[in-house]
C-alpha cells in the first residue's frame, strides 16, 4: 500500500458520527465517509484481493469483530448441537455425565478417527462437526470428556501409538 492510500484509511476511520450532531451533519458525514470509501476502492483495485481485505479489514474494525462474533456464536452453537446427538439428548459426556463443553469432544466409537479426518480432509473441530451434520449424524460416534477419551484410549491400547506407558511401579529405592 502506498501513503497515500494509508492516509485515506486513517481518515476515513475518524469520519465517525458522534452523539450529538444533527441529522443534516450525519447525513453529510454517511456522504463523505461513502465518497472517501469508493476513492480507497477505486486506488486499491488492481492490488491482490488478499490487500484489498487488508484494506477493508484495517477501515472497518467494527465490523470484523461483530463477524468473528457471530462466526465464534454460530460454531459454538453447531458443536453443542452435535454434542447433544451424540449424547443421548444431553450436552454431557455419556459415560460419567460430565458437561462442561469446555471438555467435550467427539469420541470415534470404533477408533479410527485419525485415518478419517485424514481420509475427509477434516483439519479443525469445526469442520468435523460440520460435516457430522451435513451427513446426518451418522452412527458411530459419542460424546465423551477428556478424562473419559483417554482412559478408554489407554483401556484399548490406542495409546501405543504415540508414547509407551509403564504399568509396573517405579522403585526409586534403587
Amino acid at each position: 500500500m502506498d501513503k497515500e492510500l494509508e492516509e485515506m484509511i486513517e481518515h476515513y476511520k475518524h469520519l465517525i458520527a458522534i452523539g450529538d450532531m444533527t441529522p443534516t451533519e450525519r447525513v453529510y458525514l454517511a456522504k463523505r465517509r461513502r465518497d472517501l470509501w469508493w476513492g480507497i476502492r477505486q486506488r486499491s483495485r488492481g492490488f491482490p484481493h488478499a490487500i484489498q481485505q487488508k484494506i477493508y479489514r484495517s477501515a472497518h474494525p467494527e465490523r470484523v469483530l461483530e463477524q468473528w462474533y457471530r462466526q465464534r456464536d454460530k460454531l459454538q452453537k453447531r458443536k453443542v448441537e452435535v454434542m447433544t446427538h451424540y449424547g443421548n439428548g444431553k450436552c454431557a459426556c455419556v459415560r460419567c455425565s460430565f458437561d462442561d463443553i469446555r471438555a467435550l469432544s467427539i469420541d470415534h466409537i470404533d477408533g479410527g478417527g485419525s485415518r478419517q479426518r485424514q481420509e475427509n480432509k477434516l483439519r479443525s473441530s469445526s469442520s468435523f462437526y460440520a460435516w457430522l451434520k451435513t451427513q446426518g449424524y451418522p452412527n458411530g460416534y459419542q460424546t465423551l470428556c477428556m478424562n473419559c477419551n483417554w482412559i478408554k484410549r489407554f483401556e484399548r491400547g490406542e495409546h501405543n501409538a504415540y508414547m509407551e506407558y509403564s504399568v509396573e511401579p517405579i522403585d526409586w529405592q534403587k
